[in-house]
């Protein structure tokens, strides 16, 4: 009962912190635009953010020795809060370009805080949750955020419409503190594994976790091809399909992106009601999924009616979530809880870098060969990923 009251905690904090991080993005890049008018200035913004990630991965590892992963979330939390304040300030007091370096400042430091918590987040649903539940928990965990993703850009853009930059800043601190009160009531968790080790050694623990065990390696290999494949419907990716393969209004890449986050809610709930089944067949579940995943990719490839592009948008957003839920668990179910955390960390840099380098690579291939070729390559990535976990199956089912 404590552990199923812990994770509602858990799952609201998260939902409210990641309804903060969707405003937050779009006042940041809105506010840079506004003070420069450069697109190359606004979109150093992202690019800053995904830095104070990687970052924030590499030195987790290190801070959860020198306290609770419960602490660290708290104060994380507590600090982007605190942060997001002195942020409003400074917006009121209308800096120029010349001071831009610390807007950029508060961006890079709410994106390591942001980062730090990320993998902790994660780590600590197997503590809230029971092992037999763990693939429900991880259902309910994703849907929430889904719908969350959903909803938060057109609310966020919305709210920009009816405040000024500084007034959605200050509409965010009251979210991130709601967060912060979620979180602050969690049962504490901690970390033992390492505390007579040296503690800097842990930067490279989760490292070679992933290189030792080979069901680690085998999930992160399966996740960095789908990072790779997902660049297909990145931004930049969709947009020139929508101009330039369906021929219609710009309006029709937000519809895309829509019913894509749609799709991944609805794969959510379908894992919700048949967590028995897929816990018994997550490699089976893993293999058909991205095998329908890397058809239905291939199908939005060949163009045809944007309402049929649609439909494909939503059954790839089930397909991929049906697939990712189950990798997630096994996981959790297989990896040490207290060397889950350095795990996540590293993953999430590996993630990041991947999905970063590769989404310039698929934009260059989309003004080279065409963006259908982008479609057809992350197919065919969705079809190898069916061959690992395939071959993996036993590994995967132990």
């Amino acid at each position: 009962m404590e552990k199923n009251k812990a994770f509602k905690k858990l799952v609201i904090g998260q939902m409210f912190a990641n309804i903060g991080d969707i405003i937050y993005t779009i006042a940041v890049v809105s506010s840079v635009f506004t003070l420069t008018n450069s697109a190359l200035a606004a979109s150093l913004a992202p690019v800053i953010m995904t830095v104070g990630t990687v970052f924030s991965g590499l030195l987790t590892p290190v801070l959860i020795n020198y306290a609770t992963l419960t602490e660290v979330l708290r104060k994380t939390q507590l600090f982007k809060t605190f942060i997001l304040i002195g942020l409003a300030v400074y917006l009121n007091l209308k800096v120029n370009n010349e001071n831009l370096f610390f807007l950029y400042t508060f961006i890079f430091s709410i994106s390591f805080l942001d980062g730090c918590a990320e993998p902790i987040t994660r780590a600590l649903i197997p503590h809230y949750a029971e092992k037999f539940y763990l693939i429900r928990a991880n259902s309910i965990f994703s849907t929430m955020l889904q719908i969350v993703s959903i909803g938060g850009w057109a609310v966020g853009s919305s709210l920009l419409i009816l405040f000024s930059i500084s007034g959605l800043i200050w509409i965010n601190v009251g979210i991130f503190a709601i967060a912060t009160l979620a979180f602050w009531y969690l049962p504490t968790v901690s970390t033992t594994d390492n505390a007579d080790e040296n503690r800097w050694k842990n930067l490279i623990s989760g490292w070679q976790e992933i290189r030792k065990q080979p069901i680690i390696f085998t999930i992160v290999s399966m996740d960095i091809l789908e990072s790779i494949a997902n660049t297909a419907w990145i931004s930049a990716v969709v947009l020139v399909f929508v101009k330039d393969v369906l021929h219609v209004s710009e309006n029709w890449w937000g519809y895309i992106n829509a019913t894509y986050f749609l799709g991944a809610a609805l794969g959510s709930m379908l894992v919700f009601y048949l967590n028995v089944m897929v816990d018994k067949n997550k490699s089976k579940v893993i293999v058909i999924s991205s095998i329908l995943g890397g058809v239905i990719t291939l199908l939005v490839a060949l163009g045809g009616n944007p309402l049929l592009i649609l439909v494909y948008s939503i059954l790839i957003g089930i397909f991929l979530q049906v697939k990712n839920i189950p990798q997630a668990t096994i996981l959790q179910q297989k990896v040490d809880r207290n060397k889950l955390t350095s795990v996540y960390a590293a993953t999430g840099i590996l993630n990041t870098a991947t999905f970063s380098l590769s989404s310039l690579l698929m934009g260059a291939v989309a003004d080279t060969l065409g963006v259908n070729i982008v479609f057809v390559f992350s197919g065919i990535l969705l079809f190898v990923v069916a061959f690992i976990a395939r071959n993996k199956r036993k590994l995967l089912d132990e």
